[in-house]
């Protein structure tokens, strides 16, 4: 599964409505798209309105509509469920964001989605999906049953109705990534998932980084004891390799980490 990123701009006089699907005038530029991937829509109709995340959007097929200016079209079903598009603040958005190269009297926000073309043209980088994903609120059906973990754990997102239980997890790690000390893109998760016995309890939960979740949900992660356990692949990378043995950061009250290593 890849995410993506498509703009609902100017040339468009109402706001965007994902059961219209998404339209792309060329359809050499959907090649890299399937069913199954996901994508984040921003609108911008008018430079009174501002930017806006309309939402996180699953590719479910594709149809023509030879009428329509845009007439390659990708289905889309919405899986955020917002319960209205969120106004960005362009400036702080630029600095959580990698930086990217372009035009330089744009910020950098606007060159990671105002270049022209952008819209579905390459899969968004782990850094990108993982800014995007702290401005949305999960809604229950983000949470995805995964394959049990050799290992007998599993990371869940919390649910929007556990508001709770996320800011004691929060309050707990002091706002900051269990792992790497960084406050963005952070997650409040379950340790031991609700379906393996796992309580909605502060001993249960810890906070990470986006993109060390999706790891730790990939089998790339894990945790004996106080440190952290990468597999061969993820040592490989160059970005998390450090991060292999190392130790957790101390929270506030422990929490209840695996005491033995898994195979």
């Amino acid at each position: 599964m890849s995410y993506f990123y498509a703009y609902h701009g100017p040339a468009n006089s109402r706001d965007f409505d994902y059961r219209t699907g998404y339209g792309i005038g060329v359809a050499s530029k959907l090649t890299k798209v399937s069913a199954g991937d996901r994508v984040f829509v921003i609108q911008h109709l008018n430079k009174n309105e501002g930017f806006m995340l309309c939402g996180l959007f699953e590719v479910v097929g594709f149809y023509h509509q030879p009428e329509n200016s845009f007439p390659h079209r990708v289905r889309l079903e919405d899986i955020s469920q917002l319960d209205a598009f969120i106004p960005l603040n362009e400036q702080q958005v630029s600095e959580q964001l990698p930086v990217r190269k372009g035009t330089e009297r744009w910020s950098n926000f606007q060159r990671h989605f105002c270049r022209q073309g952008a819209s579905f043209a390459e899969p968004l980088s782990d850094e990108v999906v993982s800014v995007l994903l702290s401005l949305i609120t999960p809604a229950p059906m983000l949470v995805e049953m995964r394959e049990r973990r050799a290992d007998g754990l599993r990371m869940v997102k919390i649910r929007r109705d556990q508001p709770k239980f996320r800011a004691e997890v929060m309050r707990n790690w002091e706002g900051r990534c269990a792992i790497t000390n960084s406050s963005l893109a952070l997650e409040a998760c379950h340790i031991e998932s609700h379906a393996s016995g796992g309580l909605p309890d502060i001993r249960n939960g810890i906070a990470l980084a986006a993109d060390l979740h999706k790891l730790f949900d990939s089998g790339n992660l894990s945790f004996c004891k106080n440190r952290v356990i990468l597999s061969e692949a993820a040592q490989r990378e160059p970005r998390y390799a450090d991060l292999h043995l190392s130790v957790l950061r101390k929270p506030l009250m422990s929490v209840d980490l695996p005491e033995t290593c898994g195979e």
